[in-house]
């Protein structure tokens, strides 16, 4: 294929998260050998209709549905985004576009399944796409998820200290990135990110979030609740290990419900906040212990929730917490870009999972080509 031998290849990220609520896109020009270098030339967040968040919703919490119909028709919505946002912004000779889809189901080691049919945006936009990034690390016995600590070693890795980087979706997922070469990478979701607090703010408003954490800011937090749900056995578990929204979404918040609902909403939002914060610290605290770890590097929306980065800068204290935007890499479109990045691996047949990460049993070339 002529794009193997392409230098630089001008490529599109889409990622649609755990959050569920839009589309993530990058236009970045990518050269990748051993290393990786890139220019970005436009990246946008775009919202899912309401409608459209509705019917994802739906096929998440009822795994019983068939999600054919759904699947084409995220695709074509897909396609048509892209498409008229390059127009819109005048941006030619797109080589490559590498789509994440959006995840409705994922049993760590066993299945995960991404909709938004790649046929849509390679019949569009007549390019090839890279879709179905996970399947083949599971094949290989590995998890399947998190895949972007392949991106954290080549976007932050450095040779002076340790650093961890944490992206706050609707799950959270950290990489620990050891400042020594010989030392094994080690990356794991550890446990829920903004998950539940969306669910907790949906049960009480139709629709929307609560906007960079004020909600959950005005309320105090039940610690000693905090402290039980820590007891659960996946916190428990070590890595590797993934998780979803079958494990912290709806579901658990139903069953826990009763604990909080003694509390107000500002307090329930307050805890769950604490949840994620400190469950994020205790998946990093043998790290944290072990080697000189200097910095956690946060992205992902998230990121923007204040209540949490306040909580993680009280958790990490005197490790320093910043936002990945504070690398000139967005919070808000990191993992696109990753997914960018993985296409280009594709297509030069570099492996982009990491088997201690994942416990694959080898590095393998990740994704599926639709031309």
């Amino acid at each position: 294929m002529y794009l193997s031998s392409k230098e630089i290849i001008r490529t599109a990220g889409l990622m649609t998260g755990t959050s569920m609520d839009g589309l993530d896109i990058i236009i970045a020009d990518i050269r990748l050998n051993n290393d990786v270098h890139y220019q970005i030339i436009d990246d946008i967040s775009i919202p899912y209709p309401n409608d459209l968040k509705d019917k994802i919703r739906q096929a998440v919490y009822n795994p019983e549905l068939d999600y054919n119909k759904l699947d084409d028709y995220l695709g074509q919505w897909y396609a048509d985004t892209l498409y008229n946002h390059l127009q819109k912004k005048e941006i030619n000779n797109l080589d490559l576009i590498g789509s994440h889809g959006q995840t409705i189901h994922h049993i760590s080691g066993k299945s995960s399944v991404q909709i938004g049919s790649p046929q849509y945006l390679a019949e569009k936009l007549n390019v090839p796409v890279i879709s179905d990034f996970r399947s083949a690390d599971i094949d290989a016995g590995g998890t399947g998820a998190p895949l972007m600590p392949k991106i954290d070693e080549w976007l932050f890795r450095n040779k002076e200290t340790s650093v961890i980087t944490l992206n706050l979706g609707g799950i959270a997922n950290v990489t620990f990135l050891p400042s020594k070469s010989n030392d094994d990478i080690i990356g794991f979701d550890t446990g829920p990110g903004m998950s539940l607090l969306d669910e907790a703010y949906l049960s009480m408003f139709k629709d929307g979030f609560d906007d960079n954490g004020n909600e959950a800011l005005k309320g105090n937090v039940d610690r000693e609740l905090v402290s039980t749900w820590l007891n659960q056995s996946y916190f428990i578990q070590g890595p590797p290990k993934s998780t979803g929204r079958d494990q912290f979404g709806l579901n658990w918040l139903n069953t826990y419900i009763k604990n909080i609902d003694k509390h107000n909403f500002e307090d329930q939002l307050a805890t769950l906040s604490f949840f994620t914060a400190k469950s994020v610290f205790l998946g990093c605290k043998g790290f944290i212990n072990d080697y000189n770890v200097s910095r956690l590097i946060v992205s992902g929306g998230g990121a923007h929730h204040m209540c949490i980065i306040k909580f993680l800068n009280n958790l990490f204290k005197p490790i320093q917490v910043i936002q990945s935007s504070k690398l000139n890499i967005s919070v808000d479109s990191k993992e696109a870009l990753g997914f960018a990045i993985f296409a280009v691996a594709h297509i030069k047949e570099i492996p982009g999972n990491i088997p201690s990460v994942t416990g694959a049993d080898k590095p393998v070339i990740l994704g599926k080509m639709t031309s």
